[in-house]
């Protein structure tokens, strides 16, 4: 065989297996995101695969164990219908009851498993009422880092 033709064959088998890795990674990081009411809809095609939800904290569900670093609470996105999380991790600053949140993780045995957390937060920062900020603060938060 000629030399060429063992390079150009060696450029196929090399392409080929890049080609096929990528894809199988793109295809192994691609997790699509689904609101509660179409997981409920058919919990077992969700069953251990990694998906994204994204819902309300529902009120009045939010346990935190500190000690355990752990956090359970139900996500709903009609107030009728709740999916259970279990997520272990540190609670986000921003986390509260009727906050929108996606979750990402498995259905387990009728609740999910987050391994993300992500809280969704406005994108107007504002002060909290009463509170009044002026230059000197500025400077000396800055200078003091």
């Amino acid at each position: 065989m000629k030399q060429r033709t063992k390079f150009v064959i060696g450029g196929i088998v090399i392409l080929a297996a890049l080609s096929i890795l990528s894809f199988r990674g793109i295809q192994e990081m691609t997790v699509f995101f689904y609101t509660p009411s179409e997981v409920l809809a058919s919990p077992s095609e969700f069953q251990d695969q990694t998906i994204r939800i994204g819902a309300l904290v529902q009120s009045g569900s939010v346990v935190w164990d500190a000690d355990a670093i752990k956090l359970s609470f139900d996500i709903t996105e009609d107030g009728n219908k709740f999916i259970p999380v279990v997520y272990e991790g540190v609670k986000p600053d921003m986390f509260r009851e009727g906050q929108g949140v996606v979750v990402e993780g498995r259905m387990q045995n009728g609740s999910f498993h987050a391994d993300q957390l992500l809280v969704k937060h406005s994108e107007e920062y504002t002060l909290e009422s009463g509170h009044q900020k002026n230059k000197e603060d500025y400077y000396k938060s800055i200078l003091n880092q």
